[in-house]
């Protein structure tokens, strides 16, 4: 091979390795789904007039709430409504504990369900005043944000106003849900979203407007937090208010979806990013502009093995699927 061939190949080779087109980071979205590992389908053919939260039951079935219709659907594996349940109010947030509890939180209530879906029991959340935005058009009932079963306690999210400084309580309450003790105060979820998962003692908050999770114990004790606003990595959370909502899988891995972006990704619970997992189909952005879509809540569940990961479409009330992708051949 002559010396001027030689050159030529060296040159190309170091700008194939050193281009920073090649590095994901800096890809466009459209292209960083090629790093996914799971790819949407066809979303669920079930109708919702407010979809608002939704669960995976140990048995298989996901739980939804349609917030104005004021019910929860049980829809099977098969993609059909098995049943559905009538509430007495409008639900805001969904929990599903792995002995089969469900527990439903909406206008400063939450109820207790058994599996079969009949209701035990309704507690109140103890009287707060709201916090006020500087509009008054932001300002809105207070929402149950965030439903967490972690032992033999059930962690509630309580949020106010409508806007970017929209504060969150955290609650503990036990599991027939009695004895409420408030434990942590104002936290930054925007537009009274404020998602909370536990798993192994540690109750995890995806304070979107600081764009981290945080982490408190049962007692509210700070246990640090993760994360930072990125507009173009991958690590980071990007576009105004992410990570929206929270969901671990069985093997402890968590899972982020962030709003504006559809993107959901995986993490160690310690905030060692482990992969894109992959886009839906929802408006993407990345500039703050875009206030009302990058608010809009986007909730994840998924089955024990992640195969399969349903997310929330608030904005077009579907249930879309990521699937994962068959292995390279």
């Amino acid at each position: 091979m002559g010396l001027s061939r030689v050159v030529v190949y060296g040159l190309v080779s170091l700008c194939l390795f050193a281009s920073p087109v090649l590095a994901a980071d800096d890809k466009p979205e459209d292209l960083k789904a090629e790093l996914a590992t799971h790819s949407e389908t066809k979303p669920l053919d079930i109708s919702f007039q407010k979809l608002s939260a939704m669960c995976l039951h140990p048995d298989g079935t996901l739980w939804a709430t349609d917030e104005q219709a004021k019910t929860i659907k049980v829809i099977t594996a098969d993609g059909e409504v098995a049943k559905t349940i009538d509430l007495s109010f409008a639900p805001e947030s969904l929990e599903v504990a792995s002995d089969g509890t469900v527990y439903c939180g909406g206008q400063g209530q939450v109820a207790l369900l058994k599996s079969t879906g009949e209701l035990v029991k309704v507690g109140k959340i103890p009287p707060e005043k709201p916090t006020l935005s500087a509009s008054p058009r932001h300002n809105r009932p207070q929402r149950v944000s965030g439903l967490a079963v972690l032992g033999d306690d059930l962690f509630v999210a309580y949020g106010s106003s409508w806007s970017v400084r929209s504060l969150s309580n955290l609650y503990r309450f036990d599991r027939r849900v009695e004895n409420p003790v408030r434990i942590v105060e104002e936290l930054r979820g925007c537009c009274q979203r404020c998602d909370i998962v536990a798993r192994d003692g540690v109750i995890y908050v995806a304070e979107n407007a600081r764009h981290r999770i945080s982490m408190f114990d049962r007692d509210g004790k700070d246990l640090g937090n993760w994360g930072n606003r990125e507009r173009t990595g991958l690590e980071g959370f990007g576009a105004c208010c992410n990570p929206m909502n929270l969901c671990f899988d069985n093997d402890g891995v968590l899972y982020t979806s962030e709003s504006g972006l559809g993107r959901v990704k995986a993490y160690k619970p310690d905030g060692k990013m482990l992969g894109l997992v992959g886009y839906t189909a929802v408006e993407r952005f990345v500039r703050a502009s875009h206030l009302a879509s990058s608010c809009s809540n986007i909730a994840i569940a998924m089955t024990p093995d992640a195969d399969k990961i349903y997310v929330m479409d608030y904005k077009e009330n579907l249930i879309r699927v990521l699937v994962r992708k068959e292995p390279a051949s």
